[in-house]
């Protein structure tokens, strides 16, 4: 019996620690790429004075691959990092039911109503392309919800939050 408790309450919390986290990741890679090989890197096609999002992301990715042990090159990297964002609306419907009453044969009053709302989903692409082959060769994505009140802080918060899930196993074992 004991057991059984025990599994019971370590699969609530690995559900519970599943659900902490509103960012979802995907990451994705040529295996035959070399990846100690790669030294530097650069922002491709991210332009100066961009959004304040997107100089955040390039922050947070210029922290997070200095981590790894890549040098933020002034000349021509190894690697190119180039960005892509995409912001879509995923409809949510919630319904609401007060569903009471006594027995089957009693017909109380009971009312059902539904709300529909449209939640912006914004997703990041991060692209890793090796600069001498001209080949895309690590890419990572995360996706979220997107939270209109949101402080500066927070926002900057879930950024680095995502891009250390993006690259949390960079780079990928041989």
């Amino acid at each position: 019996m004991r057991t059984k408790v025990l599994l019971a309450l370590a699969a609530a919390g690995a559900v519970t620690a599943a659900g902490c986290s509103s960012i979802k990741t995907n990451v994705d890679y040529d295996t035959t790429a070399h990846f100690a090989a790669y030294h530097t890197y650069a922002f491709k096609d991210v332009h100066e004075g961009g959004a304040f999002a997107l100089r955040r992301v390039e922050a947070a990715i210029g922290r997070t691959l200095e981590s790894k042990g890549l040098a933020k090159a002034d000349g021509t990297p190894d690697l190119w990092v180039v960005l892509h964002t995409r912001t879509r609306n995923e409809r949510q419907v919630t319904t609401y039911n007060t569903g009471w009453g006594w027995g089957w044969g009693w017909r109380g009053g009971y009312w059902t109503t539904a709300r529909v709302e449209n939640i912006p989903v914004g997703t990041l692409v991060v692209d890793l392309v090796d600069t001498r082959a001209k080949e895309l060769v690590w890419r990572g994505a995360a996706t979220r919800v997107v939270d209109s009140q949101e402080t500066a802080q927070e926002r900057a918060g879930k950024i680095q939050e995502a891009i250390d899930k993006i690259f949390a196993d960079y780079p990928p074992k041989a």
